[in-house]
């Protein structure tokens, strides 16, 4: 009877982080039962969440609505309550976020003040700035070695790559296309592939050689963009057409388009690649895919207008 009561405890209880932009929330949703654990008070207009891998913290972006905020809202997974409200009075609109591997910092936009901000959030202060010395810096990926940060500049269409481990250094920014808003990394480390809002197509760039070497159609507004561990599938969600895409990245081939009415937005893939979250923020409710089947098998109610969402374990 010990070792089951044993393992009950140690192995970790896999969630979904949810924003919900409309009530200015987040959630906490239990994986195995479906049950929303607690739903939280966010600062005013949270956009984007990200959770660190050690299922300790998400934290989420408090970007504002028609007046921008200027907070990050640190959520402790083991008490299930708001740590504390981290205030980057000096960086407003922060948008995309990643946890580094520390599981402490995160590097979070500031559209603002065009840059990329590191933030401790246990201690709750900034520890670092790299500029992007660009125009709407939105989406932020970071390198497998916590060094670089690339984020995807709306108005001016372009890519930003910024040392933010080492000694500083001025940006490199590569032209990419037009309204570059979703941005993501390839596992290895090698590709930046960066969606183009009004003409729907996904940019792929080989950092190496920084240039883009190729580019896929989507269906629509491909708003996020995420990838399976494997690095083989890519998988673009498209609210504006209620679809989710998957691409094989090696042959850019289209493998699948999957309707998701409600307008699909944020995207979260599971550490196994069996399964990828869909937020659809019309229905208040995140699609459960299996990314082998290609289709729907779970609908998770969430609060009003469901965007960025984190897969954890906690």
């Amino acid at each position: 009877m010990l070792l089951p009561l044993l393992l009950a405890l140690t192995v970790p209880d896999p969630a979904l982080v949810v924003v919900n932009k409309t009530e200015h929330s987040v959630s906490v949703i239990d994986l195995a039962t479906g049950r929303n654990l607690v739903t939280l008070p966010t600062g005013h207009g949270p956009h984007e969440v990200a959770a660190s891998a050690d299922g300790r913290w998400a934290v989420v972006t408090d970007y504002g609505s028609q007046t921008p905020s200027a907070s990050l809202t640190v959520v402790d997974l083991t008490t299930l309550k708001v740590a504390r409200t981290i205030k980057l009075d000096s960086w407003p609109r922060p948008h995309g976020i990643w946890f580094l591997a520390d599981n402490i910092t995160v590097a979070v936009t500031s559209e603002v003040s065009q840059a990329v901000v590191l933030v401790d959030v246990v201690e709750g202060r900034v520890v670092g700035t790299a500029p992007t010395g660009q125009l709407a810096s939105h989406m932020v990926t970071v390198s497998p070695d916590g060094r670089t940060a690339y984020t995807a500049n709306i108005n001016p269409g372009t890519l930003s790559a910024m040392a933010i481990g080492g000694d500083p250094a001025e940006p490199k920014t590569l032209k990419v296309g037009t309204q570059t808003e979703a941005i993501n990394l390839t596992p290895d480390g090698r590709q930046v592939w960066i969606g183009s809002n009004n003409t729907g197509k996904v940019y792929v760039v080989e950092l190496d050689r920084w240039a883009v070497v190729d580019s896929i159609q989507t269906s629509g507004f491909p708003y996020r963009i995420a990838f399976t561990p494997d690095g083989g599938t890519a998988i673009v969600t498209n609210p504006q057409a209620n679809q989710v895409q998957l691409v094989d990245t090696r042959t850019r081939e289209m493998l699948a388009t999957i309707p998701l009415p409600g307008g699909a937005l944020g995207v979260a893939v599971s550490p196994d690649g069996s399964k990828a979250w869909i937020t659809l923020a019309g229905a208040n409710e995140v699609a459960e895919l299996d990314l082998k089947s290609r289709t729907v098998v779970r609908r998770l109610p969430t609060g009003a207008g469901p965007d960025g969402v984190a897969y954890v374990q906690r």
